[in-house]
């Protein structure tokens, strides 16, 4: 009778021990997927904010810029701050959207990169931009 019981006790055992195991790999692979949506999340919103610059530079960048909270350094790069909700900051920043502009050789065709980074330096987009300017009148 106590040999029964043993055995019952030790099957019971094994039992809950291939639960906690399946039970750990549920959550890894759990952890594992929430990290890459949010990696997915910033990479998104990371491409519409550089598209958003893009765009804008087409249309005049240097409007677009300064209204952001940019200034342009002394090549002509504009950095723009973001804090971890997407939000224009001066303080510390979470993502640092970059636009400098590229040498063309050509006085009617301009170039930039725009690209958007993390703080740690991880690069999530960056998107060549090419245009033409209007003739100086003269």
């Amino acid at each position: 009778m106590r040999n029964k019981s043993f055995l019952t006790l030790l099957e019971q055992l094994v039992m809950i021990l291939v639960f906690a195991l399946a039970a750990a790999l549920c959550l890894q692979v759990f952890v594992f997927a929430h990290r890459t949506v949010q990696r997915h999340e910033q990479r998104d919103r990371a491409v519409l904010e550089a598209q958003n610059a893009a765009e804008a530079m087409k249309c005049g960048w240097w409007e677009y810029f300064p209204e952001s909270g940019a200034t342009p350094s002394e090549d002509g790069t504009y950095v723009l701050l973001y804090d971890e909700e997407w939000q224009p900051t001066r303080e510390a920043a979470t993502y640092i959207l970059t636009a400098a502009p590229l040498e063309t050789g050509s006085p009617y065709l301009w170039k930039a990169e725009v690209s958007v980074r993390t703080a740690a330096g991880d690069v999530l987009i960056s998107l060549p931009v090419a245009g033409q300017q209007e003739a100086a009148n003269g």
